[in-house]
């Protein structure tokens, strides 16, 4: 495999070049200073989105409950404080009304929760999205419920909702007609499915359709189409990925008695090195984009996370199909740079353009047990004319320092009970704004505890927006840029966060703090039975 992959990133790369005409180079991409969206909420598995009802931005993380770190809990004081003096059993939710640079928080009547608690539980699992009415929906659980809760004013207030628009896990969101949203999720006793809510979530069906079958399963956002009308979901497939979909799924649903899902491979076989196998998009023509990231090993050296074969550099990959997925491109190395790349996502605008981000580590690593000194950073490449052969494409180090320092825990919910770092969840996103232009959202542990110096809990919430080159639609980024005057940049640092030594606070064998909340806890204990393969993901 390591030898097919490299052979591949060559051939990809070697075509791509032969294949450039002459033409005048665009403007380069570039990305605003970030800035934080909250000093003290956690900010990891973050969505961002544009609403043209109210022209604000509306941002929601994973409050951080699954996601703490035991150094941290034990090393800062003052952030464990601020984590659980602000323990709402909601996700995380701020608006913007200057394209990001200030961010408030939602605050439902002054109570510190940030919507109706009456139709919002849920610390983790967040997702944004809107209905052709622009409506915004967004989604959030406490490991045995899916909540569902919209906002008619583009994230103003948010009066409808469920606490439990199903039993379930790892719910994902697509809008479709006003007041009409599907949801995918992970039910314990009738497998990956998706439900849908005419009612702006208000209330979910009771029919639902299969989203996993013989040999395949569902994993990721869903996407509805509205040039088909086709919901598709990203799916591993045997031992390679593809889509599945759900053919005029509107009416399906109407019909009271919607029929599977039907899977169409992209790639026969590869690779992965994170839990969200896939990601995918839909640009304006209907064409789909799907990205991963490799897992190339040496199986002949054993320097690998407990004793495993050793990474090797990989790869973001890129496959695109302009018919629904019935017909797929050759892969495309977006990405090689001769370290470890991990946790890609992708977003689409107009036919053929596509932007695709990724952590990227200054070495190659093992996730799981990345030296303390490992930087990550967020990388970019702005893709365009992936439907006419005139391939361009432009990478950019989008926050201009790391991120991150050390190990992306990957064992779930366990990271916390065995002390790992899972601050930063398991992905980070990316959406236009207004004019096309990307935004990022994603967690940043690079901020450290007063009292101590040592690390926060939680990672922090963190914003930036293409401000330079050319969007997804074909507008001038460096317009937003000049619209705000910018406040202060958030501060780079000088090298990786250094755990204090253990005390007297030592932590029993959860990880969590001794302060949080019985409720938490308790779904915590309860949720921790249902996971497959008994490894958590909310």
């Amino acid at each position: 495999m390591r030898t097919q992959i490299a052979a591949l990133a060559a051939g990809a790369l070697a075509a791509t070049a032969l294949s450039l005409p002459a033409q005048a180079a665009p403007a380069k991409v570039r990305f605003r200073a970030p800035v934080y969206v909250d000093s003290t909420l956690a900010g990891s598995e973050g969505f961002v989105l544009y609403s043209p009802v109210s022209k604000k931005l509306v941002y929601a993380t994973h409050e951080g409950t699954t996601l703490l770190y035991r150094g941290g809990v034990t090393g800062g004081p003052v952030g464990t404080g601020g984590f659980v003096g602000n323990y709402r059993n909601q996700v995380n939710m701020w608006t913007s009304g200057d394209t990001g640079r200030t961010w408030d928080r939602l605050d439902f009547h002054g109570t510190g929760f940030f919507t109706d608690p009456a139709v919002n539980t849920g610390f983790s699992d967040p997702d944004l999205t809107t209905d052709s009415a622009g409506t915004v929906y967004g989604s959030g659980i406490s490991l045995v419920n899916d909540a569902l809760f919209s906002s008619r004013d583009g994230g103003v207030t948010w009066p409808t909702g469920t606490v439990q628009c199903h039993e379930g896990d790892r719910p994902w969101l697509a809008g479709g007609r006003p007041g009409e949203v599907f949801l995918s999720t992970d039910s314990s006793t009738e497998g990956h499915i998706i439900v849908r809510s005419t009612d702006y979530g208000a209330t979910c069906s009771s029919t639902s359709s299969k989203a996993e079958g013989d040999g395949f399963y569902g994993y990721g956002k869903i996407f509805l189409d509205p040039k088909n009308g086709s919901l598709y979901q990203p799916a591993q497939i045997g031992k390679g990925l593809g889509v599945i979909e759900l053919p005029h799924a509107q009416a399906a649903f109407d019909s009271g008695n919607p029929p599977p899902f039907t899977p169409h491979l992209a790639v026969r076989q590869t690779t992965f090195n994170t839990f969200w196998t896939a990601v995918m998009a839909i640009d304006s023509a209907g064409t789909i984009y799907l990205v991963w990231t490799t897992d190339d090993r040496d199986p002949k050296a054993t320097s690998g996370c407990n004793g495993a074969a050793s990474p090797v550099a990989n790869s973001v990959m890129l496959v695109t199909s302009t018919n629904g997925g019935r017909a797929w491109s050759a892969p495309r190395v977006v990405a090689h740079p001769g370290t470890t790349v991990a946790w890609p996502w992708v977003i689409a605008g107009d036919k053929g353009e596509a932007d695709v981000a990724w952590y990227q580590y200054d070495r190659v690593a093992d996730l799981d047990c990345a030296p303390d000194a490992a930087a990550l950073r967020v990388k970019n490449a702005r893709i365009s004319g992936l439907t006419t052969g005139r391939v361009t494409q432009q990478d950019s180090d989008v926050l201009g320092r790391p991120m991150h320092y050390g190990q992306l825990c990957i064992s779930g919910t366990a990271c916390v009970a065995t002390g790992k770092d899972r601050r930063l969840g398991e992905f980070f996103t990316l959406a236009p704004d207004a004019r096309g232009c990307v935004m990022v959202a994603t967690g940043d542990t690079t901020r450290t505890d007063p009292l101590t110096g040592g690390p926060l809990p939680t990672a922090r919430p963190l914003f930036t927006v293409q401000t330079a080159g050319r969007s997804l639609t074909g507008k001038d980024c460096s317009v937003t840029a000049a619209s705000v005057k910018a406040p202060v940049a958030v501060p780079p640092l000088p090298g990786p966060v250094t755990l204090p030594p253990p005390g007297n606070g030592s932590l029993a064998a959860t990880g969590l703090p001794w302060a949080l909340p019985a409720l938490g806890l308790l779904l915590l204990a309860v949720g921790a039975r249902r996971r497959r393969a008994g490894m958590l993901h909310g």
